[in-house]
C-alpha cells in the first residue's frame, strides 16, 4: 500500500464521483479535477500529465499535482476542504492532545502522512492530505479502534508537526504510566520509564530526541540528588528531564566506552568521539567529560554528517556587507579574520567563505581542530596536539605544499599568529578565526599576542565580527508594542521609534518560544590606509574604533537593530546577545 493509500485510478474515480457542496448545501455534479481546470488552476494538458505521473509513481492525483508544481499545496487543500465540506486547519495554532498521539505510532504517522489531533468520544480527529483515501481511513480505524474524523491540512504542515509533536522523551513523569523498560517504538517515554532502561538505550533516546529538537549539544550534569539533562537549541539551554542519581555512573561509563575513553579515570578531563546513526542519519558525537563537586559532567556536541554547509547568501549578511566581504575573498593574498565568542558561528562563516573559492584552480588547505564538516575539493587537515601536530607546526609544513588559500581554524598563540601573518605576506590568502569581542578588538588582540605591528598592518585585509540571534517564528509572528526597556534600547541605537515590533506568539512549531532558527549579525571592517596609520602609531582601541566609524563601520549593535527593523528578530535578542564595551 502506498503511503497515501488508494491507487491513482481508484482515487480518481472516487474524486470524480463526489459533487461539489455549495455553502447552501445544494449538490452540483462537479468533480474536483474538472473544477481545477474550470478555475484556470491547471490546463487539461497539465491535468492529463499529472494523472499519468500519479499512475506511474503510484501516488494520488492531488500529490502528483503538488509534486509537479502545478498547484500550491495550500490552494489545493483549501479547494478540497470546500469541495468536500470538511474543515481545514493550520497546525501551527492547533492544540494536539497527547492521548491522540498515542493512538497512532510515529512511524505510522510518517508512513501515511497523518497527524492525530484529538479524541472526542469515540472519534479520533486526524489531519491528513487526502480525506478520500478510504483504504487509509479503514486502516486507521482498525489500528486505533476509533472512528476517524478527517481534517484537511497541507503536506508540509503535517511533516513539520510530526517532528515537533512526537517527542520520544516526556519530561513530565506520570505516576500512572506503565512500568518496564522504555521502547523506541512506544511513542513518549517518561523519566520514570528510563530508570529501567539500559544505559545504551537511554543515550540512544537522548540522541534521537536531540536530533528531532534541532539541538546542538546535550548536557548531562549531576546535581545533589538528580541528573539534569539539558539540550542546547538555537543557542539556549532547555531542561529536558531529571533522572535519578543512581543512573549517573551507568550513563557516564557507557559514554566513556562509546567514546573510547578510560572508564576508570574519574578525576581528569577526557575528550573523545563516536558515530551514531539516528533517524537514518549519521551523527558524529564529540564527547567531553570533566569532574564536578557532584560527579562527572558530560557534554555531547552533535555534528550531522549529512548537514549541508550554508553559503554566504544564507548567513544573514545585508547586501552591502556581503558585497564588500566577497571583494575581500577575491584578494590574491592577505589575512581575513572572523572573530567572536564561542558559538557565534565563526566556523560556519569560514566554511561558507571556502565555498566561494574556485577550488578547482586553487589549492585550498585547511587546518582545523576538529574537522567538523567535509568540503569537496578542499584539503582538510586535523590538529592532534597530543601528537605534536599543532596549528603552528602544521602551518609551517603546509606552506611547502603550494597552497593558494589557507584556512587556519583558530589563532590561539603568538607562534601561530606570526606564521599566519607571514604566510599572508608571501602570496597566500589566509582565513582564520580569533576570539575577540568586535572587529577593532581583533587588531588589539593580535598586538597583545606580541605580533609586530608592521606585520599586522601589512597582512590583515579585513576583519568580520559576528554573533547569532534567534529568528522570530514565521508561523506565529505578530506586530505588537515592545516592553519599555527594549523600546528605549532601539530608540537609543536607531534614533527613531517604530512603535511596534515583530514578536512570536508561540506555536507548536517553535515549541511556544516565539523563535525558530538563528541568523548572523555581522560587523565588517575593511582595513583602510587611515586605520593602518592609527594602528602603527600605537593608537588605543577607542582611537581605532573612532577611525573605523569614520570609514563607515556599522557596529554590531546597530546591525542587530537593523534586523529588528526588518522584523527578523526582537530587541530582546539584540540586548541578550550583542553587547558593546562603550
Amino acid at each position: 500500500m502506498q503511503p497515501n493509500g488508494l491507487s491513482p485510478l481508484l482515487m480518481e474515480r472516487d474524486m470524480d464521483s463526489i459533487g461539489f457542496q455549495s455553502p447552501a448545501g445544494s449538490q452540483r455534479a462537479k468533480p474536483l479535477s474538472e473544477l481545477l481546470v474550470e478555475l484556470g488552476i491547471v490546463t487539461p494538458e497539465q491535468l492529463a500529465q499529472a494523472r499519468e505521473i500519479a499512475l506511474v509513481e503510484g501516488v494520488s492525483l492531488p500529490r502528483a499535482l503538488v509534486r509537479e508544481g502545478l498547484v500550491l499545496s495550500r490552494d489545493l487543500a483549501a479547494l478540497m476542504a470546500l469541495h468536500l465540506g470538511l474543515p481545514m486547519v493550520s497546525l501551527r495554532s492547533q492544540s494536539i492532545e497527547p492521548s491522540a498521539l498515542q493512538a497512532i505510532p510515529e512511524d505510522m504517522a510518517r508512513r501515511y502522512l497523518v497527524l492525530p489531533l484529538k479524541v472526542d468520544d469515540n472519534f479520533l480527529h486526524v489531519a491528513m492530505i487526502d480525506p478520500m483515501d478510504f483504504r487509509l481511513l479503514n486502516d486507521l480505524t482498525a489500528l486505533t479502534s476509533f472512528n476517524i474524523r478527517p481534517i484537511i491540512a497541507t503536506e508540509e504542515d503535517i511533516r513539520e508537526h510530526i517532528d515537533v509533536s512526537y517527542r520520544l522523551i516526556d519530561s513530565d513523569e506520570d505516576e500512572s504510566s506503565s512500568s518496564g523498560a522504555a521502547s523506541l517504538d512506544d511513542g513518549k517515554v517518561t523519566a520514570k520509564q528510563l530508570q529501567d532502561s539500559p544505559p545504551a538505550q537511554v543515550i540512544e533516546l537522548l540522541l534521537q530526541q536531540a536530533i528531532q529538537d534541532r539541538a546542538s549539544d546535550i548536557h548531562i550534569a549531576p546535581a545533589e540528588n538528580r541528573v539534569r539533562i539539558r539540550f542546547r537549541i538555537d543557542g539556549l539551554l532547555h531542561d529536558v528531564m531529571n533522572l535519578p542519581m543512581q543512573m549517573h555512573p551507568l550513563i557516564l561509563s557507557r559514554l566513556k566506552i562509546m567514546a573510547g575513553l578510560n572508564i576508570a579515570e574519574r578525576r581528569r578531563p577526557q575528550d573523545g568521539h563516536f558515530t551514531s546513526e539516528v533517524q537514518n542519519r549519521k551523527i558524529d558525537v564529540r564527547v567531553a567529560i570533566s569532574n564536578t563537586v557532584h560527579g562527572e559532567m558530560g557534554v555531547l556536541r552533535l555534528l550531522d554528517k549529512q548537514f549541508t554547509v550554508i553559503g554566504l547568501d544564507q548567513a544573514g549578511m545585508d547586501q552591502n556587507t556581503l558585497d564588500t566581504y566577497r571583494k575581500l575573498l577575491r584578494l590574491p593574498y592577505g589575512m581575513i579574520i572572523v572573530c567572536g565568542p564561542t558559538g557565534a558561528g565563526k566556523s560556519t562563516t569560514l566554511y561558507a567563505s571556502i565555498l566561494e573559492m574556485n577550488r578547482i584552480e586553487q589549492n585550498v588547505i585547511s587546518l582545523e581542530d576538529p574537522v567538523e564538516y567535509q568540503i569537496t575539493d578542499t584539503n582538510q587537515m586535523q590538529i592532534h596536539a597530543e601528537a605534536g601536530i599543532t596549528f603552528a607546526t602544521q602551518l609551517r609544513s603546509i606552506l611547502r605544499l603550494d597552497p593558494d588559500i589557507v584556512l587556519v581554524g583558530e589563532i590561539r598563540d603568538q607562534e601561530t599568529a606570526v606564521i599566519a601573518t607571514q604566510a599572508a605576506l608571501t602570496g597566500h590568502l589566509v582565513l582564520t578565526s580569533l576570539h575577540a569581542n568586535d572587529s577593532v578588538s581583533a587588531l588589539v588582540r593580535l598586538r597583545d599576542l606580541n605580533v609586530a605591528p608592521y606585520l599586522i598592518a601589512s597582512s590583515v585585509a579585513g576583519i568580520i565580527s559576528q554573533r547569532m540571534v534567534r529568528v522570530v517564528c514565521h508561523g506565529c509572528k505578530v506586530s505588537k508594542v515592545a516592553p519599555l526597556t527594549e523600546r528605549n534600547a532601539y530608540i537609543q541605537e536607531m534614533g527613531e521609534d517604530l512603535g511596534a515590533f515583530t514578536y512570536g506568539q508561540g506555536c507548536n512549531v517553535c515549541a511556544h518560544t516565539g523563535y525558530r532558527g538563528r541568523t548572523g549579525v555581522f560587523e565588517l571592517l575593511p582595513i583602510s590606509d587611515g586605520l593602518r596609520q592609527v594602528f602603527l602609531a600605537d593608537g588605543s582601541r577607542a582611537q581605532l574604533r573612532e577611525r573605523a566609524l569614520q570609514d563607515g563601520l556599522v557596529p554590531l549593535k546597530r546591525a542587530g537593530m537593523l534586523k529588528v527593523k526588518q522584523g527578523v528578530t526582537t530587541p530582546y535578542e539584540v540586548l541578550r546577545v550583542l553587547y558593546s564595551l562603550e
